[in-house]
Formats: structure tokens, C-alpha cells, sequence
């Protein structure tokens, strides 16, 4: 399986220049620094300062003049490049004293991630598998796919998810504990999250001890652990799944700000000790001016689609993958041939065979069922409130969210066309049994005349 990885990633940087990365300027590896801290988050873009010139310093800057003084070579992406990113679960290995750094990497891997950067388009496509997903793990028969990692280490989770997913080659991994993301989440300040509802759980045998109030705060690294890994409502892991993609956008916000600049040395020096990856130093280079010059536009998350195993299937609670659900989504988002996604047609879209599901944010009755009236009658006939409890709608919304909850992105425009307003993303954070959800915000209270016409499509 090793081999295989290596040679598959052998183009990941053209050969006349596999040998010219040297040690570079400090500034140089406190960027590459910030480019592992956000590989699971999505894009890094321009991060600005003021000089004392009063000019706007972005990192595309400091790559160009880092170029142009030759402590930088020229080392790009040359083709799309497949990262199977596991969040590890080191609750039994504590993360001061005696700390075994290898002990703490071959856990269960809570999060599970297969994200795809494609050069060409600068798209980022991050595919999130639940941790309890039924597998057939190679030499070790029907398990839970979190356990691959505890059983066999990175080569055998790569090796499992690949055959999970119909054969798709995963080039790198990329590894975090949890420790390691308590201490990466402090040394950026803390993130902004908005928890819906009380969290409540303890469980000593785990070292979980979840009690979290409502509203939107700044949460240090233990408490959005805490966040990420609650699972106690009606979703389990799925919800958690939907929290995971929505700290992982909300940790991207955090990186952007300048004052994160500043906190790049400590930031490295934690990555050093807690992030393990075979990606050699010139393939993150690769990657890192890959993210540079990314935006959150081209970031779509989608997840695993399936069901939850009934209790006279197994013994034990599974997520039973749904093939045929799953065959569009990874040949659109992660087939080598796949059309890139703004090409894609959309006049034989069949908007009756659609599920549809609307939900509302600021708790208008009236509103809710003429929107779903206004859809049903563009011909989106299988439209309805939902009766699922969505996170987003916790609060009240500034924009509409028109989520392609399986990746659907022109199916999720057509909806936002026949609203006329609203913000089209493709994330799994809605109802997990409806093609589009739609979240309403303030700005559907607005006269048609006010609507926001033009709100970025992700």
C-alpha cells in the first residue's frame, strides 16, 4: 500500500524540482506552518497587516517577494492531490506528563476526512465519513472504519477508505490528536461558534465532562473539543458531523485575521509536536501555495450519505454507507474526470423528483409555509418543513441558507433562482433527508423589491 501511495503522488511536484527546496527563511516556515493548521479547515487566504508604509500585506505577497529573493523555488501543485485527514481520539493518553506521542496518533479517528485539492479550479472538495460507518477493514473483517487506525495506523485507514469508497486513491494523510487541537485552538485565541441548544454529557471513562450554554462565544480548546465531540441528541454522530463542518469554517475565519499573524511561532512549534503526515517538506510547499490562493468560494463540504443500522441488523450502532447516493457525490466531487462544477447543466435538472426540506431561523410561521408554497409552485413539488432540529436555525440568520446537503450544487441554485435571494452553499449541516434544505433568515422578511439579488454561491 505505501508503494502504491508514493508512486501515486509522484507528480505532485514537476521532477526538476523535487530537489531544490532548501532551508528557507524563518518567515517562510512559520507560513508553511499556518498552511498544516488549515488543511482541514479549507482555504488560507490573504491575511493582512499594516506595514508602516500603510500597504496591505497579504501572504500571496510575502510568497512573491520570497520568490523574487530566491529563498523560495517555484514548487506548485502540478494535479489534483487526495488527503485522508484523521482527527485522533487520545482521551486515554493524557496530553501532559508522561506523553506518548505514538500512543496518542494510533486511537480511534473521530474525524475522518477525505479532502481533494484540485489545482486547476482551485476547488477544495472535503468528504466527511462518520466515525461509525460499517466497513470491511483488509485482515481484520467488519468493524466500525474508526477503528482502522487503531488497528493498523494510517496505511490501513487509507487502505480502508479507499475500498470504502469504490477504489478512490488517497496520496497523504494527515494526522492530529485531539491534544494537539486543544492546543492549536488556544494558541489562535479560541473560536467564535454559535452552540444551539445546552449540551450536557459526562463520561469519566472518556475524559468527557460536556457542559455547554447556549449562544455565541469564544470557545478555548477544550471546550470546542468539547463542542466537536458531543453527540447526545437526535442525530448522534451525524450531528457531530454537522458541528465538525461548521468549526472547521469558523476556524478558517479565525485563521484569516490579521492578528493571527502574530501568533505563527507558537502556533508552528505545537503543529511540530502534534501533527504527523507523509507529506514530504516540498509536497507542503506544494500544498501551502496550493491553499494560498484558494478562497472559501471553491470550499465544498459533503458527507458520506446513508443510514443509520437497525437493532435487529447488528449488535452494534453502524452508519450503513447508501451506495447509490454515494456513486454521484464522489464521482462529481472526487472522480479525476469528473466536470468541474460551474460547467455543469442544469436544464434537465428534475426539479419534481427533488426533496426539498425549509426550515426557518427567525420563527415565522407564515413566512415558512408561503416560501414553501413559492417552491412547490416553481415546480419543486416535494417541498416541506422540516422535522428535524437544524443547528443553523438556532439563531436568527442574516442571509438564507440554501444548502446542497448532498452536494447537489446546481439543484441548490435552481432552488435560490426561484426564491430569489439567498446564500447557496454545499455543506451536509441541514436535514439528512432532504436533497436541498433551505434555512430562512431576515432577509426573507424583506419586501421583494429589498431581496438581495446577488449573495455568493459557494
Amino acid at each position: 500500500m505505501r508503494d502504491k501511495q508514493q508512486k501515486s503522488i509522484a507528480n505532485l511536484v514537476p521532477r526538476s524540482r523535487r530537489k531544490q527546496i532548501a532551508k528557507t527563511a524563518f518567515t517562510l516556515l512559520l507560513l508553511v506552518g499556518a498552511a498544516l493548521v488549515s488543511a482541514t479547515a479549507g482555504a488560507l487566504v490573504a491575511l493582512t497587516l499594516p506595514n508602516p508604509l500603510k500597504e496591505k500585506v497579504t501572504v500571496a505577497k510575502v510568497l512573491h517577494n520570497l520568490k523574487q529573493i530566491g529563498l523560495l523555488r517555484p514548487t506548485t501543485m502540478t494535479r489534483p492531490v487526495n488527503l485522508l485527514v484523521l482527527g485522533i481520539d487520545n482521551s486515554g493518553h493524557p496530553i501532559s506528563g508522561s506523553f506518548d506521542r505514538n500512543a496518542a496518533l494510533g486511537g480511534n479517528s473521530d474525524l475522518m476526512l477525505l479532502v481533494r485539492l484540485i489545482p486547476e479550479t482551485h476547488e477544495i472538495h472535503v468528504l466527511s465519513i462518520p466515525r461509525d460507518t460499517l466497513v470491511q477493514i483488509p485482515g481484520r473483517g467488519t468493524d466500525k472504519v474508526n477503528d482502522a487506525n487503531m488497528l493498523g495506523g494510517p496505511a490501513l485507514a487509507a487502505q480502508t477508505v479507499s475500498r470504502l469508497l469504490d477504489g478512490i486513491p488517497l496520496d497523504r494523510y494527515i494526522r492530529v490528536d485531539n491534544g494537539g487541537f486543544v492546543s492549536i485552538i488556544d494558541a489562535l485565541g479560541g473560536v467564535e461558534v454559535t452552540v444551539p441548544k445546552q449540551m450536557d454529557y459526562d463520561d469519566h471513562s472518556q475524559n468527557l465532562s460536556i457542559h455547554l450554554s447556549p449562544g455565541t462565544q469564544r470557545l478555548n480548546g477544550q471546550h470546542l473539543q468539547e463542542y466537536v465531540r458531543f453527540r447526545h441528541d437526535e442525530l448522534g454522530d451525524i450531528s457531530r458531523i454537522q458541528r465538525q463542518q461548521e468549526v472547521l469554517k469558523a476556524i478558517q475565519n479565525q485563521i484569516l485575521q490579521p492578528a493571527t499573524l502574530l501568533k505563527l511561532p507558537n502556533i508552528l512549534k505545537i503543529i511540530q509536536n502534534s501533527v504527523d503526515t507523509n507529506l514530504s517538506s516540498e509536497e507542503q510547499l506544494a500544498v501551502a501555495d496550493f491553499l494560498w490562493h484558494s478562497d472559501q468560494h471553491h470550499l465544498h463540504l459533503v458527507m458520506l450519505p446513508g443510514r443509520f443500522s437497525r437493532p435487529d441488523e447488528y449488535p452494534l450502532s453502524y452508519w450503513i454507507e447508501n451506495r447509490d447516493a454515494a456513486a454521484p457525490i464522489l464521482a462529481k466531487y472526487f472522480n479525476p474526470q469528473a466536470q468541474p462544477l460551474s460547467t455543469i447543466d442544469t436544464s434537465s435538472l428534475q426539479k419534481a423528483q427533488l426533496q426539498v426540506k425549509v426550515a426557518s431561523s427567525i420563527h415565522t410561521d407564515n413566512l415558512l409555509q408561503s416560501e414553501i408554497i413559492r417552491l412547490r409552485r416553481s415546480g419543486f413539488f416535494n417541498t416541506d418543513a422540516t422535522d428535524q432540529s437544524i443547528d443553523l436555525a438556532a439563531i436568527p440568520l442574516a442571509q438564507t441558507q440554501i444548502i446542497a446537503q448532498q452536494g447537489n450544487l446546481a439543484a441548490a441554485n435552481a432552488v435560490k433562482a426561484a426564491l430569489g435571494f439567498g446564500q447557496v452553499q454545499v455543506t451536509s449541516t441541514g436535514d439528512i433527508t432532504s436533497d436541498i434544505t433551505v434555512v430562512l433568515g431576515t432577509d426573507a422578511s424583506m419586501p421583494r423589491s429589498q431581496k438581495n439579488e446577488t449573495h455568493a454561491s459557494f
